[in-house]
C-alpha cells in the first residue's frame, strides 16, 4: 500500500511490523535505493523518526564512528567484565 507522506515528502510505502520486529521494505523503495537481499542498511533514530540508509561497499568494521555515542566508551576491559557478568547470570538461571 502506498500513502502520502504526512511530512510532505515523496510517497512512501506503508508496512507492518511483525512480532519479531521485522519490516518489509516496499519494492519501490528497495528499487529506488538499490537495496538487495543481504545488503546492510543503517537505521538512525531522530526523535519520532527512523531513517534508513543503504550502506554501499562498506564492511561493518568501517561503520565505527558513524553513530553518535550515547555515553562514553568504557574501555575494552570493562566491556569484557560486563559480558562476563552477563554470561554468569545467564548460566546461573
Amino acid at each position: 500500500m502506498v500513502v502520502a507522506d504526512p511530512m510532505g515528502g515523496n510517497a512512501v510505502g506503508l508496512t507492518r511490523v511483525t512480532r519479531k520486529g521485522q519490516v518489509t521494505i516496499p519494492k519501490q523503495v528497495r528499487d529506488a535505493l538499490r537495496i538487495s537481499q543481504s545488503d546492510y542498511v543503517l537505521i538512525v533514530q531522530e526523535g519520532e523518526k527512523a531513517i534508513l540508509s543503504p550502506i554501499r561497499g562498506t564492511k561493518i568494521a568501517e561503520l565505527k564512528g558513524r553513530l553518535r555515542a550515547t555515553k562514553p566508551y568504557p574501555g575494552t576491559e570493562e566491556i569484557r567484565r560486563e559480558v562476563g557478568r552477563a554470561l554468569g547470570k545467564k548460566q546461573a538461571r
